[in-house]
């Protein structure tokens, strides 16, 4: 029988209450016995990606809701991320060109590859106006202590 555990928590989309995310994935993942290597990739990639909802989701007045999904099962971690804002499928976004010196290249747009990197998979979808963003870090086994 698969065992899921999970936790679900709502923030307001502004920079002030990402910390608090943090802390909630470095708990779920101590509580799971998920490795704090697993547990800092997936904080990486989900800061990157709320600070995205925070800055271009909603309009500047609007500190809309997020909803955040953490979840393991069979040595999967995942973590889904909702929101009410624009949409945008972040998968679909190719990012800068970046040939030629550093001085010459656009800034920014490097977030989503990264975060694509970080992660084993990731899935976007738009349904009953929300983004839904998921993604999925394999947890390895752990490493057999010798004596």
């Amino acid at each position: 029988m698969l065992v899921t555990h999970q936790s679900r928590f709502r923030i307001s989309a502004a920079q002030r209450e990402l910390p608090s995310v943090t802390a909630s994935v470095e708990a779920f993942c101590t509580a799971n016995d998920i490795p704090s290597a697993t547990s800092n990739l997936m904080n990486l990639a989900l800061d990157e990606v709320l600070s995205n909802i925070v800055k271009y989701a909603y309009d500047a007045s609007n500190n809309g809701p997020i909803d955040v999904e953490l979840a393991y099962s069979d040595r999967r971690f995942t973590v889904t991320v909702e929101d009410a804002g624009r949409p945008f499928d972040p998968l679909k976004f190719k990012g800068p060109v970046n040939d030629g010196p550093l001085n010459s290249r656009s800034p920014g747009g490097l977030g989503i590859l990264f975060v694509k990197r970080l992660v084993d998979s990731a899935l976007y979808k738009r349904s009953g106006g929300r983004n839904r963003l998921t993604l999925v870090a394999k947890v390895p086994l752990p490493q057999s202590t010798k004596e």
